[in-house]
Formats: structure tokens, sequence, C-alpha cells
């Protein structure tokens, strides 16, 4: 094993950085000096990193929620309006697709066919199309810290609008925005975008500006097994961590099982830990963030509505920094307004009620999350062993042998072998192991548990299984348990 961490040289960054944004002088100045006066005129409740830090100085469990209004006045309203009835702590801005996948003029057009019709006609905000003017304006205007969300294997541009612009925590990676939204993307092309993004991140900490970066953990969002996430969010912070970030969010997307949520975060921090250490990386500040459901939501509204109050509930005994709340309709419907401020309303009181309350240490969740440790583990170690000093080529390999296999990911660089499917507790177990690398006895647990839901069911082991437990949840159950005639 030989891995080589090097951060880009200041001057080369500075260089390439000049050569990169030559394509687009007819946008902004993109003058560094005035963006860092900026962050520094801010008062430091705008600062995410900073308001994180002392929302869990305070022992408090944080409110997240999010816009993707396409109109500027509509978005700054709805934001503030989410803070103040909704009573949100941080707030995140959605990125159109268009300004996602580089597609600038498409959004700039549409954008002006909203503004004459004075309705969103894009599925988020097209933040590159609007400037960094109007970006700080979105800034100075809101009252609380904002995120920038998106699903781009290319973010380079919109990571450079949205720090000139004063916003100062940006999610995804090179793995997370790449694999699991696009298909054409080589993962060596994401990796070497998302490398410039970081070292963009590390310019803004050397000149005192704190900048969030929360790496992507929900991926396809569709029974990915927790240690398939937690794996890439750990590479994905190595390679963070490289290029100067300082701040890193990690987290888990609700997997459905309440004491596999709770072993997966559990075990995500501690190993994050350990692989910070073991490379020498000091002063990393990691934070957690808990993602609400993000699957299909029943269409009966009280059947919506206790779905993301067993959300709300889960991650509080998770005892993450921040909760990522979700919507009823966000999937149905472009302006969020009273279906998000129900679902803050109704996640915080739970915490107001449950905050004391701990899960964590109880027998079950110690098993699993020991279990998901030395999975989680069999991958990375695996990456780590084909590694000749590049970690991102070693990454792009793994995906090409099934090393690392997201399921149901559109891109043609994943190889999708591997086969979820939940066991009678309602845990993703796998199905089919694929090339995931691991020994005889993991695999032998995981068959195990499939085959005691097969014979509790009296129904064959087969892909029906996880068609099943795709559309669990959407029918108000979190396994679809169906018997053989």
């Amino acid at each position: 094993m030989s891995i080589t961490f090097k951060k880009i040289d200041k001057e080369d960054f500075l260089e390439m950085r000049k050569k990169f944004l030559e394509n687009y002088k007819g946008l902004d100045d993109f003058d560094l000096e005035t963006a860092f006066r900026f962050h520094k005129s801010l008062p430091y409740y705008k600062n995410f990193q900073k308001m994180l830090e002392k929302s869990i100085q305070d022992n408090k469990i944080a409110i997240e929620a999010y816009s993707k209004e396409t109109l500027l006045e509509d978005l700054i309203k709805n934001l503030n309006s989410l803070h103040r009835v909704g009573q949100a702590d941080f707030l995140s801005i959605i990125i159109d697709s268009h300004t996602r996948e580089n597609h600038y003029e498409n959004a700039r057009t549409i954008l002006n066919d909203s503004i004459k019709s004075n309705k969103s006609l894009l599925n988020g905000f097209p933040l590159i199309t609007y400037g960094t003017k109007l970006a700080r304006k979105i800034v100075n205007d809101v009252e609380i810290p904002l995120q920038i969300k998106h699903g781009s294997a290319d973010a380079r541009l919109l990571a450079e609008f949205s720090f000139l612009g004063g916003f100062s925590a940006f999610d995804g990676g090179g793995i997370s925005h790449n694999i699991p939204f696009s298909k054409s993307v080589p993962l060596k092309d994401s990796l070497e975008n998302w490398k410039y993004v970081d070292r963009l991140v590390g310019l803004y900490e050397e000149n005192g500006i704190k900048i969030n970066r929360e790496i992507f953990s929900p991926l396809t969002a569709t029974l990915v097994p927790p240690a398939i996430s937690n794996s890439i969010q750990i590479l994905e912070s190595l390679l963070a961590v490289e290029q100067g970030v300082k701040n890193i969010s990690i987290g888990v997307a609700q997997y459905g099982n309440i004491t596999q949520d709770i072993a997966s975060l559990l075990a995500l921090q501690e190993q994050i830990q350990f692989y910070l250490d073991k490379f020498s990386f000091k002063d990393i500040h990691i934070s957690t963030v808990f993602n609400q459901w993000i699957g299909g939501f029943p269409e009966d509204e009280l059947k919506a509505y206790s779905l993301i109050s067993y959300s709300a509930t889960v991650s509080l005994f998770t005892k993450s920094n921040r909760i990522f709340v979700k919507n009823i309709d966000e999937y149905t419907k472009n302006s969020l307004g009273n279906t998000m401020i129900n679902s803050l309303v109704l996640t915080k009181t739970i915490l107001d009620i449950g905050n004391s309350q701990n899960l964590t240490n109880y027998e079950e969740v110690i098993l699993e999350k020991e279990q998901l440790k030395k999975e989680t583990d069999q991958i990375i170690e695996k990456v780590f062993s084909i590694c000749d000093g590049d970690l991102r080529k070693a990454i792009a390999e793994a995906f090409e042998d099934g090393i690392i296999d997201i399921p149901f990911a559109p891109s043609k660089y994943n190889i999708g072998k591997m086969m979820p499917a939940r066991d009678n507790e309602g845990m993703i177990r796998y199905l089919d192991i694929g090339n995931l690398p691991f020994s005889t006895s993991i695999q032998e647990f995981h068959h195990k548990k499939i085959k005691e839901r097969a014979e509790k069911e009296n129904r064959e082991i087969d892909f029906q299984m996880t068609i099943d437990d795709i559309f669990a949840m959407s029918q108000g159950k979190l396994i679809n348990k169906k018997s053989r005639e």
C-alpha cells in the first residue's frame, strides 16, 4: 500500500484557477480579496461552520430546511419564512439541474421565462446566472447561515460563485456527486474537478474563512447499504482534507431500521477519525448530519407526515449534530413553503420532547456498528491495496472492478452487480454481494439474514425482494412482506 497525499501548491493553484476562469471572464471579476473581505464583514451568525460549532457546544441538535425557488425575491422570502415560522437553524438552497450539469445558457433562458411569467420554471435556483452581487444580497437578506446543495460532477464554477457570494457551506464530492447523478462522466474527471473545489475551500480556510464541506451521504437514496456510503464518505473526506479542507460534515441518509441508523452514524464517526489519525491529518473538525427519509412518501398526507415524524424520532436518537428535514411535497411541487414549515415544526417538537433520551449504547446497536465497521474496513483497505500512490486513480479502478458498487446508480462507471434487500428487522443487507471484497464470514452473515426473511415469508430469495423493499415506504411500511401462494 502506497498513498501519497499532497496539497496543490498555492501559486500553482492560483495559476490553475486563472486559466479555468478565463473561460468565464464575462460573468464576473472573480476577485478573491473582495470575497475574503465580504466574508469577514459578515456577522458570525451568518457563517455556517461557526454557528454549527456553537450549536454543538450548546448540546443542541440543529434543524435544517431547504428551498428550491427559481425567483430571487421568492427564494429570500421563503428562506426567511422557514427560519421565522419553521424555526430552522440552517437553510439550504437547491441548485437547478441545468446549472448542476454546466448548461448555463439553458438556465439563463428558463430564468428569463420565469421572470416574465413570475413562476418558478426551474427545479432549483440558478446561482451562477444571478451572479455574485445578487448572491451576496441573499446572504445579507437571509437571517441565518446558508448551504449550497446541488449534485454536480463538475462544481468548480458553482463553488467559485458560491464562495465569492459569501456562502459558507457546500456539499458533494467527486464520487457522491457523480456516480448517483451522471451517466457518462468518468470518475477520473469528477475527482479532479472536486480536487479543485477542495483546494479552493482550502484557500479560503488559509485566509481565515471557515467553509463547511458536507460529504453527500444519500448517494442514490435507494437501499444503499451503510458500509457503501460510509466507505465513500471516508475516501472523499481524505481527498478533501488533503487539499486543506478543515470542516467536514458526514452523515447517514435514513435507512429505515432505527438500530441500523444509529449504528451507521456511530461506526462512521469512529472510522473517519481512525483514518484521519492513520494519515496524520490534524485539526479537522468533524460534524454529523442525519438526512430524513429521502425516498418516496405515501400519497396520503397523514401517512406522509407519519413518516416525517418517524424520521424525526430516529434522527433524535442518532444524536447527530444536524438534521436535514425533508418535505412530503419534494417530488411533486416546486414551492414547498407550508409543508416544509409543517415538517420543521413537527421535527423540532420531537427534538424538544426527546433530547434527554439516549439509545446509542444498547447491545443491538453495538453489534450492528461492529458489523458495519468490518464491512467498511474491508472495502477501504482493498482500495488502499490497489493504490500505487494516487488514491483518486485507485478509486476509479475500484469502481471498475466492483470493489465499490452503488445500487441503482445511472453511471456507466458503476458496475451495478451488488444487489441489496432488507432482512426480517428491516436492516439493509446484501441479496447479492457482487464483487465487494468481503470475507467469507461477512458473506455468510448476509446470506443467513436474507435466508431468514425468505423462510419467514415463505418466498424465494430473488430480485422481487428488492423491488418490494424499494416501494414499501411509499406504502407506509418498512418491509413489503409478500408470501408465495
